[in-house]
């Protein structure tokens, strides 16, 4: 008798109790505030104070030209071409750097100084050089006009006639006259070898006190110190670019050949990838040589590439091809080593009715997209079709013409849809206790 009057009472408890839960849910939902589940096929009235916050954009559908592209991983590398190392030719004590890593600098730029004694040495020998060859010039000018007069003595003695002038004397002037031409032609001879001694010790200073890295030094008879200590060797930059590496500095004894600086030009990167074996015959056949390349942190940039090189040799292992490609780098926002995603334009299909990827949000195997009127914004399905890095095809469910959101399409499926419809708050009604049980 007992447990019946208890079960009774424990009944008319969770009956009272549900009373209240059902008045405290139906409050909540009183006057248009959010009820309800996340249910995406209820329209979304959105005001636009919260379509400004959560970054709401929409735009017309309408058509357009869907490209078929491959999509790949790449990392950043700068091109060999433009990255330069800068070292010095010959020894000597580094008396001054003019650059940090990150200075930007231009072609000509003074990089390094250095006092060099071997440059002045060698500067030297070109000084003394140059006088030798004065020298002998001058020699090899009197040796040829020695010459010319003793052939013209030889040749009026041979004009005189037989017994005017004695035999041997003839015979004399003719040794006389070979011998200074033949004098003659050894200083030429002379001459002309130290000439090009000299030009070549003066070509390898000039390369030594210009730039250690090839770029093109002054030619004819430019003053070699410049106006400076023929001891001083002056490094510049071979090209534009910026400093990435300095290994250097002042009272450091450079040694021939040994790295002082690093610059490199990144305006013009390259971007290397692999490329799966079955996917080679793809690439290969493609009608463009467009790469779309974009950085994964920052889904806004975009830049064009071009494919320059895939290696006609696979990996053993993976596999891929090599795969190189060149883009801009104008506005610096890729680094070497920063990995990027990779669009491959591979053909461009039909016009179609196209979609903003960035509109289209997928539930398993079904794709949709919010439409909008007004304030309101409906979840509305499409089928779609051929779809890239920037847009998708839709084969169903739009129109052009209709206004969809093309931003913020997550956020909106976040939010919970509101009733206008207030819910009264009716107390639930207490059971009589079953006294028979």
């Amino acid at each position: 008798m007992r447990s019946t009057h208890w079960n009774a009472v424990s009944r008319v408890g969770l009956v009272v109790l549900l009373g209240w839960i059902g008045v405290a849910f139906a409050h909540e939902g009183h006057g248009g505030k959010e009820v309800g589940p996340y249910d995406l096929d209820t329209p979304r009235q959105v005001s636009p104070e919260t379509a400004a916050h959560i970054g709401l954009k929409t735009a017309e559908v309408d058509f357009g030209a869907v490209e078929d592209v491959l999509a790949l991983t790449g990392m950043v590398r700068a091109v060999p071409d433009r990255h330069w190392t800068i070292s010095t030719l010959t020894a000597g004590k580094v008396l001054a750097v003019h650059v940090q890593v990150g200075s930007v600098v231009r072609r000509g730029d003074l990089l390094v100084e250095i006092d060099s004694p071997e440059l002045a040495r060698l500067l030297l020998d070109v000084v003394r050089g140059e006088g030798r060859v004065e020298q002998l010039r001058v020699e090899a000018q009197n040796a040829n006009e020695t010459a010319t007069l003793a052939e013209a003595e030889l040749h009026r003695a041979e004009s005189a006639g037989e017994g005017v002038i004695p035999i041997n004397v003839v015979s004399e002037r003719r040794t006389a006259a070979i011998r200074a031409r033949g004098e003659a032609k050894l200083k030429a001879v002379d001459l002309e070898v130290t000439t090009k001694e000299i030009a070549a010790l003066r070509q390898q200073a000039l390369r030594w006190s210009r730039d250690s890295v090839g770029a093109q030094a002054d030619s004819g008879a430019a003053d070699l110190s410049n106006g400076q200590p023929i001891n001083l060797l002056r490094l510049v930059a071979p090209a534009d670019g910026v400093v990435v590496e300095r290994k250097v500095r002042p009272g450091h004894w450079a040694v021939a050949g040994e790295t002082l600086l690093s610059v490199a030009d990144y305006s013009v990167l390259q971007i290397e990838g692999e490329l799966p074996e079955s996917l080679i015959p793809r690439v290969a056949s493609r009608s463009s040589d467009v790469v779309r390349v974009r950085i994964p942190a920052q889904p806004t940039f975009l830049v064009a590439g071009q494919i320059k090189f895939i290696s006609p040799a696979l990996d053993p292992v993976k596999r891929t091809a090599h795969v190189l490609i060149n883009t801009d780098n104008k506005e610096g926002m890729l680094r070497d080593g920063m990995y990027v995603d990779l669009a491959i334009v591979l053909r461009e299909a039909k016009t179609a009715v196209v979609v903003p990827v960035s509109a289209v949000i997928q539930s398993g195997p079904m794709h949709f997209v919010f439409l909008k009127s007004g304030d309101v914004y409906k979840k509305q399905d499409i089928t779609p079709g051929l779809l890239n890095d920037q847009v998708v095809e839709v084969l169903g469910g739009l129109a052009p013409g209709d206004i969809i959101v093309t931003q913020g399409t997550y956020s909106l499926t976040q939010l919970r849809p509101k009733t206008g419809t207030a819910v009264a708050a009716v107390p639930a009604k207490a059971a009589t206790p079953n006294k028979h049980g």
